[in-house]
């Protein structure tokens, strides 16, 4: 007897052992945020502005973002140089804008942008994951939410078949919006930014309408890799 109860657990810890090895693994984000060194990304960016008397002002240009190198940071820890380029359009060359710093730890991504730390994105990466962008600055708390995790995102025809969305804000009323999200697709990083900031017209006319008085929207989209 004690003999089949050993056989019958072993059968039972072999059966579980290879159930869970047949499960996809927790994804850690890496592919998702810098794929890779010498990587550049090319994106369209269109920025408006809206004003209270009525007109709006729209600008257009390209960016292009390339993971330059790696170092160890001041606390030993391997981090990556983003260097980010602009120009108007094709046919002007690109000029440098900005440098930014980026590193992958066990848990989480973290970015600096203009000096301000950033946590990008949090792992293991699962649907409703959350957590505070702003813990590692001092903007106070800024709830970010991983959304359709390995989903498609299309982009102008292109198609992402592997993408995750971050949303950071989305807050949506009769007289404003303030929404911000970003992308990511395994293999290249960000595809799509969206910031925007606007109030809507709340007089008896027009509320409930949509009609923009005034406030900004930016929107970046993949274009193509150099």
């Amino acid at each position: 007897m004690k003999i089949i109860l050993v056989l019958f657990s072993l059968f039972l810890l072999f059966a579980c052992d290879n159930i869970n090895s047949n499960l996809p693994p927790p994804q850690d984000g890496g592919k998702f945020f810098y794929p890779k060194i010498g990587q550049s990304v090319v994106y369209d960016v269109e920025e408006t502005e809206y004003e209270l008397t009525g007109k709006f002002t729209l600008k257009t240009y390209q960016l292009k973002e390339v993971n330059v190198s790696t170092f160890n940071d001041l606390d030993g820890k391997k981090a990556m140089r983003i260097e980010r380029y602009r120009r108007e359009n094709d046919a002007q060359k690109w000029t440098i804008d900005s440098i930014f710093t980026a590193k992958k730890e066990v848990d989480k991504v973290l970015k600096i942008e203009n000096n301000v730390t950033y946590i990008k994105m949090s792992f293991p990466m699962k649907e409703g994951l959350k957590w505070n962008g702003n813990a590692y600055n001092s903007f106070g708390n800024d709830s970010y939410e991983m959304k359709k995790v390995n989903q498609l995102f299309q982009i102008n025809g292109q198609k992402f078949s592997n993408s995750v969305t971050v949303v950071q804000q989305n807050d949506s009323t009769l007289v404003d919006l303030k929404r911000r999200r970003e992308v990511y697709s395994e293999g290249i990083g960000l595809i799509y930014q969206e910031k925007i900031n606007v109030s809507y017209c709340n007089s008896a006319d027009c509320l409930g309408k949509g009609k923009i008085d005034f406030g900004t929207k930016h929107i970046l989209k993949f274009k193509n890799n150099e």
